[in-house]
């Protein structure tokens, strides 16, 4: 196994693992790091049906259910969810999945810690996921601005999402505790509980408002914190061939799929997401019970 980084402070490729065989204790405790360390992996080559890829992520954790699990779920794999541009919504638009920085489901009490996506039929040019590193983007900011910022808790709505497919809830497989209580409260500044890093952490759609700010003025700020941040250095952009396996820690990172290609051209991904624990950070201590509950 060798490892090549892929980007300038985000981002490494594995070379020379077949995710389908038999992976030892150490082995797997290397990748966890690794992921820990570089963000984002990338193994390339990996020819794997649905169920095999549902189990070679496992090393990483428990695969959950996806909010859209319904709409998208493949047969006889719940856990693996289709992303496709030839999705489309009850009105006849196309459903343009993580066209905007995000981290996944950030209205859920646990949300994600990683998000996979596996390259099934790609475009012949663009159609990239991009992966920004906010842990380095957090650290990157004035001592002023960071002090700001540990001091905030985000209010996240799952409706912001529902508005995406234009279509009711009804077949959404969610929990039932978020059933009855469809939006949570996180800090903006999320401290991972392996590394110990800081990290900006929000999904842009879902959040409603900021403590002490309006919709409209959390809006505007997201806006501008995103543009400090949003520099090539922080961002590996990933350009897909075909049987790719990618990876990466929501708990450091924000990511979105990039439109830049013909869109007659099919694009389709499968998508799974690991198990998390609730998020905790400077305005949000860790609590042991939330985190067992």
């Amino acid at each position: 196994m060798q490892i090549r980084s892929i980007g300038e402070t985000i981002g490494a490729e594995v070379i020379g693992l077949n995710l389908k065989q038999h992976l030892g204790a150490e082995t797997i405790e290397t990748l966890k790091d690794l992921l820990t360390r570089h963000i984002a992996l990338v193994f390339r080559d990996q020819i794997l049906t649905p169920p095999e890829y549902a189990k070679a992520v496992e090393i990483f954790g428990e695969p959950m259910h996806s909010q859209y699990a319904a709409e998208f779920a493949i047969d006889g794999s719940p856990m693996v969810t289709t992303v496709s541009n030839q999705h489309w919504d009850k009105f006849g638009n196309r459903v343009k999945h993580g066209q905007i920085w995000h981290s996944d489901q950030t209205h859920r009490k646990n949300p994600p810690n990683f998000t996979s996506l596996y390259g099934v039929t790609i475009p012949g040019v663009g159609g990239d996921t991009g992966i920004l590193n906010t842990r380095d983007g957090y650290e990157s900011l004035p001592e002023e601005m960071k002090s700001r910022l540990d001091k905030m808790v985000m209010h996240n709505l799952v409706s912001s999402g529902r508005a995406r497919l234009a279509d009711s809830t009804k077949n959404f497989i969610l929990a039932p505790d978020e059933i009855a209580k469809p939006g949570r409260s996180h800090p903006l500044i999320r401290v991972h509980p392996e590394a110990g890093t800081k990290a900006i952490y929000f999904h842009a759609l879902k959040i409603d408002h900021i403590d002490g700010m309006s919709p409209e003025e959390t809006r505007e700020f997201i806006k501008g914190l995103l543009g400090e941040i949003e520099t090539p250095k922080f961002i590996y952009r990933h350009k897909w061939l075909k049987n790719d396996l990618l990876i990466w820690d929501n708990r450091s990172a924000l990511h979105q799929a990039f439109f830049d290609y013909d869109l007659s051209q099919e694009r389709l991904l499968q998508r799974i997401i690991i198990k998390g624990t609730p998020p905790f950070g400077p305005a949000m201590p860790y609590q042991e019970d939330a985190a067992n509950a």
